[in-house]
């Protein structure tokens, strides 16, 4: 059975998109997601928790996490949000460039 990252159309919209970049803890998967808006990109989050069907062995992600993971979905948060701001300060950088040219 395929591990839960390897798992065909995992993180994909309907559309096809896919994350701009994705973490991972053990069984823990947190999906950074950009829109483009008139005022710029905004950043979303999801995050979803790995496990599997005793019955029919299949992988299935969930968004219930417990009191055990609580801790690690800190520490991904923390790690989704450092990379969030370096996106925004590489996007800020980009645009005064392209207002003095």
């Amino acid at each position: 059975m395929p591990r839960p990252e390897s798992r065909p159309g995992t993180l994909r919209t309907a559309t096809g998109n896919r994350p701009v970049h994705t973490l991972r803890h053990r069984s823990l998967k947190v999906a950074i997601w950009r829109n483009e808006t008139d005022k710029g990109p905004m950043f979303n989050v999801n995050i979803v928790r790995s496990w599997r069907d005793k019955e029919s062995g299949e992988w299935k992600d969930t968004q219930s996490i417990g009191y055990d993971d609580l801790m690690n979905v800190a520490a991904l948060m923390y790690e989704a949000h450092a990379f969030i701001s370096s996106l925004l300060a590489k996007n800020a950088e980009s645009r005064a460039r392209s207002s003095r040219q």
